[in-house]
């Protein structure tokens, strides 16, 4: 059940791997840990768009906002799946219906004496024909820097779970800790390992990204993830992750491409804006 929060979001997260959840240092870190935030000084919109597989897409759009009080921040996540062709328990043409999710948040981090610290809360909706079902929950977060290293680690999709009709399914919990090495020259390095305390096992993620020029990064990681969206029709292949950005001082804007098992590939793009 709304399996489509384990999907990720940002070209550059994903280029990388998704090993994120210590380097999160933009607006997207509301998606991976929301105590990245704090580390924003301007103003600061994301928006990124997946293209998968048949007609369906995935967007994601976020705003940050710095003040002397922290940092706070709103976005929104949608996975559109079309027209989808119904079936009866005898595999009989039942017309076709829509399918849909949807995820509001608004987040909140501070810079604290010792660490950076962050949370977010997030209103799920999930709709599928004339059937939808709606719930609430919670990411937080924390990160430490130690000079060039930083420490990370977060909860995500802490929350009572969906009810279709007479039936909650769990939201897919997850505990995500990495570490993130900023070299000198730009480039960074980052792995971490992420844990599903209801089942679904522990994977691993590596992941960095390397500045070629000024103002161009190229980007590689791995990832032993196997589905991303919990067997939902959706799923990823362990393997290999490329990307590559251009980030000036106003503007960002990053391409990935995953493994998606039989299904070939995916691509993700994303663009920042910052003022």
């Amino acid at each position: 059940t709304a399996s489509f929060l384990n999907i990720g979001v940002g070209a550059r997260a994903l280029g990388m791997g998704g090993a994120y959840t210590a380097l999160a240092d933009d607006t997207n870190a509301l998606y991976w840990n929301p105590a990245g935030l704090s580390k924003l000084e301007n103003r600061e919109f994301t928006a990124s768009h997946a293209e998968m597989f048949e007609s369906t897409r995935l967007d994601f759009l976020a705003y940050a906002q710095p003040t002397s009080q922290g940092t706070f921040a709103a976005g929104l996540t949608y996975l559109s799946q079309g027209k989808l062709n119904g079936r009866d328990g005898l595999g009989r043409p039942t017309g076709g219906y829509d399918a849909s999710d949807a995820a509001m948040s608004v987040g909140y981090a501070c810079k604290l004496d010792f660490a950076q610290a962050g949370g977010s809360l997030k209103y799920i909706r999930s709709h599928i024909g004339s059937t939808e079902a709606q719930t609430v929950a919670a990411d937080i977060g924390a990160k430490r820097e130690l000079g060039s290293l930083t420490l990370g680690v977060a909860l995500r999709n802490l929350g009572p779970g969906l009810k279709f009709a007479d039936q909650r399914n769990d939201l897919p919990l997850r505990l995500a800790a990495g570490a993130a090495y900023k070299f000198a020259g730009g480039h960074a390095a980052a792995a971490e390992v992420v844990n599903g305390p209801r089942g679904a096992g522990t994977d691993a993620a590596f992941g960095g990204e390397y500045q070629a020029f000024k103002n161009l990064y190229m980007r590689a990681g791995y990832t032993t993830q196997t589905a991303i969206t919990g067997g939902s029709g959706f799923d990823a292949a362990r393997g290999l992750t490329m990307g590559m950005g251009f980030r000036s001082e106003k503007w960002s804007l990053d391409y990935a491409v995953l493994a998606s098992g039989e299904l070939g590939r995916s691509h993700r793009f994303s663009l920042g804006a910052r003022f």
